[in-house]
């Protein structure tokens, strides 16, 4: 009646499967760990390295952007900001509220951080 062979492969495939969801249970957790119950989930958690180049004095605009691999170009036609004008707030040109959650939306950072 039953293959027990072919049970026998099953039962491997199943287990297989059961340790790649803990894997990735595992996985999530550690994800999720980094955020705060209630936060704004398009905000993504930035490594602690990027957040010591910023307190160091490196303009936070330039130091996420970079970190998110984009361009000023790319960067400016998601949130709607010339590239020269964001060149220009990366050197220390100073910038409005409106800007600054233009460019925290477009990089995945809360607003406090830019200003």
């Amino acid at each position: 009646m039953h293959d027990p062979k072919l049970v026998y492969s099953l039962e491997v495939r199943v287990i297989d499967l059961e340790q790649k969801v803990a894997e990735l249970e595992s996985s999530l957790k550690e994800i999720t760990n980094g955020r705060v119950k209630g936060a704004d989930p398009n905000i993504v958690p930035l490594p602690p390295a990027l957040l010591k180049r910023i307190s160091d004095g490196e303009h936070p605009v330039r130091v996420v952007r970079q970190f998110r691999l984009m361009t000023q170009k790319e960067l400016g036609e998601l949130c709607g900001i010339r590239p020269n004008h964001i060149s220009a707030i990366e050197r220390g040109m100073s910038y409005g509220l409106k800007t600054a959650k233009r460019l925290s939306d477009a990089l995945a950072v809360p607003v406090d951080l830019l200003t």
